[in-house]
């Protein structure tokens, strides 16, 4: 065998070459090279949370393969797509614009594990019996768009058949993979057999009009949900979103009228938007199934994955979250919290027994926004509740909260926190209706409510609340004047279980072994 005479040339060159690729890859930012990062793929390792292909709602239809559906019969314009058993198959990776009715069938996305798929759905209605109405079985993501100014519907049946049983299905809409909403068009959902909205991984909605009654749970993901800029209205027979992960609402609208519970998941976090609830249940229930965010802010290892990372998407300017306060335990260090720094917040819980309005296992943390929640006064309702027996702390550094509910076991925010706060609680209960008002020495309105449900524990806070202040609380026709001795101060002479951290009694109006009635009949009254 000869040797090409200019092998050691060669191979120097090589070296050469090596070297400066090496030194591009590891500065190329300094060159001003930018990499190309994949950030909606399955690998991508990031802790941001929208993307920038989960935002764009109205991508360029003209190359996209048309689907016509009229009945029980389909016309395909374009590649990646066939009709098979009534339905749609797809199988490439693309761009892909649905139109028309399906009597009884579905879409179904099967594609390569790295393939993205985006789905425009312009006036499309259609009815699945036994199956999901749109699936994915595998894909690396699918972008679900919802055209503008169309009205889409999807029906599920009563009872889903043995293979879509098999292979756990139990979504309207189901997928094995990552999945996200966006458009500026409707959707309605109506899931006779179990979830309106299924998603084995994450589940991503950035826009839409988006109305869902499901008989068990609205929403349910196997990892996270996350939303922004949607207006999404859910009534269920469980849950109106369950997350085994972890649930984050950046912004938009979200009613959930009818549910047991609103917000469950391990760690639940709202930065703006307008979210209202009416749960039989809990309001947002954080109990740390199967955590996701490994800190504040940012995603860590879920407990019991798989080495393989989880995907975790998104080009947001949200920064991690201020002030978060996380307990520690012995036992279990498994991120566990309720965390508010924005928007509105109201939860109403007409008639539930045994149902709180923030409910955590571990901590609560408030830095902003406005909470408003109203529970029963009976059994051991609270409006707020969470794991003082086991560390968990509630702090409160800003925004704004009034929440009723029971005394039994009532907890106000522990005296840690940054702003002022207190907790009244009254031996006989006030009355629905009645209205609540806090002024400050000037006469200034700072507080305002009027609770639909009974009252025998009522929690302030505000910014305009400060250790050394006095005010004046009215109830009905009544008033009480309170100075505020301590950050977090409990008053009044209703029974409490409370088992939190150390507050104080203080204040003129705090209740020393006197009688409710006194307050009602306006002996307090100044």
């Amino acid at each position: 065998m000869t040797t090409h005479k200019y092998i050691d040339r060669i191979c120097v060159a090589i070296m050469l070459i090596t070297v400066v690729i090496t030194v591009l890859f590891m500065n190329g930012k300094n060159f001003g090279i930018e990499t190309v990062v994949d950030e909606d793929a399955k690998s991508y390792e990031g802790n941001t949370y929208f993307t920038a292909k989960d935002q764009n709602g109205s991508w360029d239809t003209s190359e996209a393969t048309v689907i016509t559906l009229d009945g029980d019969s389909v016309t395909i314009d374009g590649v990646g797509a066939y009709e098979y058993n009534g339905g749609v198959y797809i199988a490439n990776g693309g761009y892909y614009v649905l139109s028309g009715t399906l009597t009884d069938g579905s879409i179904v996305v099967d594609t390569y594990t790295s393939s993205k798929v985006w789905l425009m759905l312009d006036n499309v209605n259609i009815t699945c019996e036994k199956d999901a109405c749109i699936r994915v079985n595998e894909a690396d993501k699918v972008f679900l768009t919802l055209a503008a100014g169309s009205e889409n519907t999807l029906t599920g049946g009563v009872e889903y058949s043995s293979e879509a049983l098999a292979d756990g299905t139990g979504g309207v809409i189901f997928a094995h993979d990552d999945l996200t909403i966006n458009g500026s068009g409707s959707l309605t959902v109506g899931a006779q057999y179990k979830h309106g909205i299924e998603a084995n991984d994450d589940l991503v909605i950035t826009g839409g009009t988006i109305t869902i009654d499901a008989v068990e749970d609205g929403i349910s993901v196997n990892e996270s949900f996350r939303m922004m800029n949607a207006d999404v209205t859910i009534n269920a027979g469980d849950d109106g979103i369950h997350s085994d992960g972890d649930i984050y609402i950046e912004s938009g609208t979200l009613l959930i009228g009818k549910c047991y519970e609103g917000l469950e998941a391990g760690c639940i976090e709202v930065h703006g938007g307008d979210i209202t609830i009416y749960p039989t249940d809990d309001g947002f229930n954080a109990n740390a199934i199967n955590s996701q965010f490994g800190d504040p802010g940012g995603y860590g290892p879920r407990r019991g994955a798989s080495e393989e990372p989880d995907s975790a998407e998104s080009e947001s300017d949200i920064s991690a979250p201020p002030d978060i306060q996380t307990s520690e335990s012995d036992e279990d260090d498994t991120p566990c919290y309720i965390l508010i720094t924005g928007g509105n917040v109201t939860i109403i819980n007409l008639n539930g027994n045994d149902a709180d309005g923030l409910d955590s296992n571990k901590d609560i943390t408030i830095t902003g926004g406005t909470v408003t929640i109203s529970v029963p006064s009976q059994g051991p309702s609270n409006a707020i509740d969470y794991g003082s027996e086991s560390g968990g702390t509630a702090v409160i550094s800003g925004g704004t909260v009034i929440a009723t509910g029971g005394a039994a076991m009532s907890e106000g925010f522990d005296n840690s926190s940054s702003q002022a706060s207190f907790m009244y609680t009254y031996a006989e209960a006030i009355e629905a209706g009645t209205a609540i008002t806090l002024e400050n020495e000037n006469g200034d309105t700072l507080l305002s409510y009027k609770t639909p449900c009974s009252v025998t524990a009522l929690t302030l806070s505000c910014p305009d609340m400060t250790v050394g202040g006095t005010y004046r609380l009215t109830v009905g026709d009544h008033t009480e004047e309170i100075t505020l001795e301590d950050t977090s101060v409990t008053l009044g002479d209703g029974a409490t279980g409370f088992q939190g951290g150390p507050h104080g009694m203080g204040g003129r109006g705090a209740f020393q072994g006197g009688n409710a009635e006194d307050f009602r009949k306006g002996d307090r009254t100044e």
